[in-house]
């Protein structure tokens, strides 16, 4: 429990202040991007453009002033029905599909590799460097059952809810961006949220009638691998697991480590668990992209 408060309470900050900021800036930088494009004037360009001529086509008459002007009403008029609607659900998806599968996981791994990864790498080290892993042999304790096991059950705790903490705060930050700028409304950017972040299953192979698997196990392995909470929860998992891996490895390789090298360990340890974490992210996205 003690492990579980260190790497939960003490970066809850840390996650938090990240998040509302990226939060921020992304749906900010989205809504002016939405806000400013403006396709009411394209469209209707193409309408003065095509219509004339189809008029004179079904009609055998020049287009008058007045059957354009009429024209050009009705089309505005249903582009200013239609285009924000398709903003707003733009909006919203794009925020819940962007921090739930890639930047909510990733982000918190990139800012664990230095929280948790370079503290636990540190703290071994340092158990090197003082001798303190040789007085636990004598003691007839396993160095590694003794640091290993309670970083790697409070990380596998405090990774996802970390992970999910900060992907929410993000999404509510996104909630209060889109109207103000004019981007639809609180409610339907939540109700789009959650038919985004947990859509129907399509368990092609399931036949529900007769509750027989009748196609591939692998096509429904990748459907349940792929669905948004379970890939998130799967991703914040798998780059905790890399972080204390690499920890692990980068202060046990350095066995007569002295306390003025501990540093560098920290620093390897860091830099490495960063470059594979942005690797395995690579990796997911590989496998997002097998969902049918």
């Amino acid at each position: 429990w003690e492990k579980l408060l260190d790497y939960f309470w003490w970066s809850l900050p840390l996650i938090l202040l990240a998040f509302l900021a990226c939060g921020l800036a992304i749906s900010m930088l989205t809504c002016d991007t939405l806000q400013r494009i403006d396709v009411i004037d394209p469209v209707l360009e193409i309408v003065d453009k095509e219509i004339r001529p189809m008029i004179k086509m079904l009609t055998g008459k020049e287009a008058t002033s007045l059957h354009l002007f009429g024209v050009r009403m009705k089309v505005s008029g249903m582009l200013k029905q239609t285009v924000p609607p398709a903003k707003a659900a733009l909006y919203a998806i794009g925020m819940a599909k962007l921090f739930v599968l890639e930047i909510g996981p990733l982000l918190t791994a990139l800012l664990l590799c230095g929280r948790i990864g370079g503290s636990y790498a540190g703290k071994v080290a340092t158990m090197h460097a003082t001798a303190q892993t040789k007085l636990l042999k004598t003691l007839g304790i396993s160095p590694i059952a003794w640091s290993l096991f309670p970083a790697v059950c409070a990380g596998l705790i405090a990774g996802p809810l970390l992970t999910s903490i900060g992907t929410a705060l993000a999404l509510f930050a996104g909630a209060q961006m889109g109207p103000i700028y004019g981007i639809g409304s609180s409610d339907k950017y939540w109700e789009q949220v959650r038919t985004t972040i947990f859509p129907d299953l399509r368990l092609k192979g399931l036949v529900e009638e007769e509750l027989q698997i009748s196609g591939s196990y692998y096509d429904i392995l990748i459907e349940l691998a792929t669905y948004p909470p379970v890939y998130h929860v799967c991703k914040a998992v798998a780059f905790m697991i890399i972080i204390l891996g690499v920890a692990e490895l980068c202060a046990r390789m350095r066995m007569n480590v002295t306390p003025r090298g501990v540093p560098r360990v920290i620093t390897q340890s860091v830099v490495t668990a960063g470059l594979l974490v942005i690797l395995a992210d690579w990796w997911f996205s590989q496998l997002w992209l097998k969902r049918q």
